[in-house]
């Protein structure tokens, strides 16, 4: 008798990966969106840009004209000061006695606005004479602005002689048209030719002499 013996086999099926690929042809979702976005504006943005631009223009000008007043108004009391200096310097190194007053052709005007004439006066009658020269001529940008000197013997011009002493002393006030105080300067004369501004010590936005006063406008 024969035994015959079988030995089951068992196959396994091969697994098959499908490959996947995007034609190069076709488009991502994403660079189609990039795509498809508008460029620029459209023109209710540029009209809503224009308007908020205009607003916040017509709102800073006023701050900006300020601000251009008020440092009209400090190159005014600046050029004031260097004109003092210059009419006492000349008088300390010439030895003589130095006129500074309003501009006019030949002598003392009455509008300081005019601009400031420095001449050396030896005769001490406010008049450029013949053997007299001027010396330097200040000129004052147009402002809106009005120049007053307050001086000893109410004179409209000073005299240093040739000490350095004011032979009049006082101040000069610097004052708006308009009668804006914020827009006021002031500068002191000593006895002694020297000179100090009014500053604004407590922060009003107004200046103020060392006892408080402001500028008499």
């Amino acid at each position: 008798m024969i035994n015959l013996s079988f030995t089951r086999l068992s196959f396994t099926r091969p697994t098959f990966i499908r490959p996947s690929f995007t034609p190069s042809s076709q488009p991502s979702n994403s660079s189609s969106r990039r795509h498809n976005m508008p460029l620029g504006f459209t023109l209710i943005e540029l009209l809503i840009t224009t308007t908020i631009i205009t607003l916040l223009t017509s709102m800073a000008l006023p701050s900006f004209a300020k601000l251009w007043q008020k440092q009209q108004a400090d190159v005014y009391i600046e050029t004031l000061q260097r004109a003092m200096a210059t009419a006492r310097y000349i008088a300390i190194t010439s030895r003589e006695i130095v006129s500074l007053c309003p501009y006019t052709e030949t002598a003392c005007g009455e509008e300081w606005e005019d601009g400031i004439m420095i001449f050396i006066d030896k005769n001490n009658n406010g008049i450029i004479d013949d053997e007299e020269t001027l010396e330097e001529f200040i000129d004052f940008a147009p402002n809106n602005s009005t120049i007053s000197w307050r001086a000893s013997g109410r004179k409209n011009y000073l005299r240093y002689s040739p000490t350095g002493m004011a032979r009049q002393f006082g101040r000069f006030h610097i004052c708006d048209k308009e009668g804006d105080l914020s827009l006021a300067r002031a500068l002191v004369i000593s006895r002694q030719g020297r000179t100090r501004v009014y500053r604004d010590r407590n922060n009003d936005g107004i200046v103020e002499d060392t006892n408080g006063a402001t500028p008499d406008c």
